[in-house]
């Protein structure tokens, strides 16, 4: 996993307890990025409980409007001349 240099062992524990809480509900692209739970719990200052917060709103947003999807399903509209 992708961590930069200058994160705590207390901020990495943080990290790694927000991957086993959340990998279970993450689609195999979102778990693909190395730094997705790292970005999560810094924009949350490693409180572990809002950045679980976060990061699940975020999978369900994605998940509303179809965003692991829309390059595969999305069908443009037809053009007539």
């Amino acid at each position: 996993m992708f961590l930069p240099e200058d994160v705590t062992p207390e901020e990495k524990k943080v990290v790694e307890e927000l991957r086993k809480r959340t990998q279970a509900d993450l689609t195999p692209k979102l778990l693909e990025d190395e730094t997705l739970f790292y970005r999560f719990c810094k924009a949350r200052d490693f409180k572990l409980e809002e950045a679980e917060a976060m990061l699940r709103k975020h999978i369900v947003w994605r998940e509303e409007n179809q965003i692991d999807t829309i390059l595969t399903d999305y069908k443009p509209l037809e053009v007539r001349k």
